[in-house]
C-alpha cells in the first residue's frame, strides 16, 4: 500500500470529522449544481455561447463531486490504486480543468467586450478553441509525473491522490514548483486581469450591445470572487508545504486548518450556484417563466 506522508496529522476521530463534512459539503455542492445546470441546459439559456461556455464548468464542479466519480477513478485495480498514479492524474487533470474552464470563462468575457468596442463580429469557434485550450493546459500540468518529472501521492486526507507535495531530491524540483505557480497564480492573474479589462471598456463604451453584456460580466465576476475565496485557503496551505519542502524545511499543517480548507474548498460548487441565482437576471428569469407558465396555461 501507498505509505502517506500526512497520517500522524490526523487522529482517527478527526479523520472521520473530515470524511463526514466532506460528504456534507460535497452532496450538498452536487444538489446546488445539478439544479443551476439544469436551469442552463433545459432551456433557452443553452443557445446563448456565453451561458454554454460557463455551463463547461458548472458541468466538471458537478461531476467531480458526483459520488460515482469518485469511484470512477478511485476503485480501480489495486496496483493501479496502490501507486497512485491512475487516481492522481485523474484527479489533477479534474481539478485543473474546473480551473481553467473558470478562467476561460473570463477572458470570454474580455474577448467579447474587445470585439463590441472594435466594432468586430464575434467569432463562434472561439468557443471550441477556449475548451481546446482548457484541456491542453489540464493535460500540461497533470502528465509530468507520468514521464517522471515529480509523482503522484496521497493527499492531506491520505484517501486521493495528488502532485506529491515532497519536492524530489534533483532539479526536478524546480519544474515541480513551477507547475505549482502556473496552475494557482497564472489561473488568477488572467481571471483577475481580463475581467477588469472586460468591465473597463463596459464602461467607457455604453452602447446598447455592450450593455446587455454587463449584467452577465457582473455575474461572472461575483462567481469569480466566490471561488477564488473558496479555493484559497487549501491552495495556500499546499503552496507553504510545498515551498517549505524547496527551503529544505518543513511546514505540517493543523488538522483543523486543513478540515476547513477542504470543506470551504468543496463547497464552492453550492456558492457558486447560489450566487448565480441571485446575482443572474438571465438564470432568474428563465426560472420565473418557468414557474410562471402553469399557472398562465390554466387561464387560458
Amino acid at each position: 500500500m501507498e505509505l502517506c506522508a500526512w497520517s500522524e496529522i490526523f487522529t482517527d476521530t478527526d479523520r472521520g470529522i473530515l470524511k463526514d463534512g466532506l460528504i456534507f459539503t460535497e452532496t450538498t455542492s452536487a444538489l446546488f449544481s445539478v439544479c443551476l445546470n439544469l436551469s442552463i441546459l433545459l432551456t433557452n439559456l443553452k443557445y446563448n455561447l456565453s451561458y454554454r461556455n460557463l455551463a463547461f464548468f458548472t458541468i466538471i464542479t458537478c461531476i467531480r463531486r458526483l459520488p460515482f466519480a469518485k469511484l470512477a477513478y478511485s476503485e480501480s485495480s489495486p496496483d493501479i490504486n496502490d501507486s497512485c498514479t491512475f487516481n492522481g492524474f485523474w484527479n489533477t487533470f479534474l481539478s485543473v480543468y474546473e480551473v481553467e474552464c473558470l478562467t476561460h470563462v473570463c477572458i470570454e468575457r474580455y474577448v467579447v467586450a474587445k470585439y463590441i468596442n472594435n466594432e468586430w463580429p464575434l467569432i463562434r469557434w472561439h468557443y471550441t478553441m477556449y475548451q481546446g485550450l482548457c484541456v491542453l493546459f489540464a493535460l500540461l500540468y497533470s502528465v509530468p509525473p507520468l514521464f517522471g518529472i515529480g509523482s503522484y501521492a496521497l493527499d492531506f486526507t491520505c484517501d486521493s491522490c495528488v502532485f506529491d507535495m515532497v519536492l524530489p531530491n534533483s532539479w526536478h524540483k524546480y519544474l515541480v514548483v513551477s507547475i505549482y505557480l502556473l496552475r494557482s497564480f497564472k489561473s488568477a492573474f488572467f481571471m483577475i486581469v481580463m475581467l477588469y479589462w472586460a468591465r473597463d471598456l463596459e464602461l467607457i463604451n455604453r452602447t446598447k450591445e455592450m450593455i446587455e453584456q454587463a449584467p452577465f460580466t457582473k455575474s461572472v465576476l461575483i462567481i469569480t470572487i466566490v471561488n477564488l475565496m473558496c479555493w484559497c485557503p487549501i491552495a495556500m496551505i499546499r503552496g507553504l508545504v510545498v515551498f517549505s519542502s524547496l527551503l529544505g524545511s518543513e511546514f505540517i499543517p493543523s488538522a483543523w486548518l486543513i478540515q476547513w480548507a477542504l470543506w470551504i474548498n468543496s463547497i464552492a460548487p453550492a456558492a457558486t450556484s447560489l450566487s448565480l441565482f441571485m446575482s443572474d437576471e438571465g438564470i432568474r428569469q428563465t426560472i420565473n417563466h418557468y414557474k410562471i407558465a402553469p399557472r398562465e396555461k390554466k387561464k387560458i
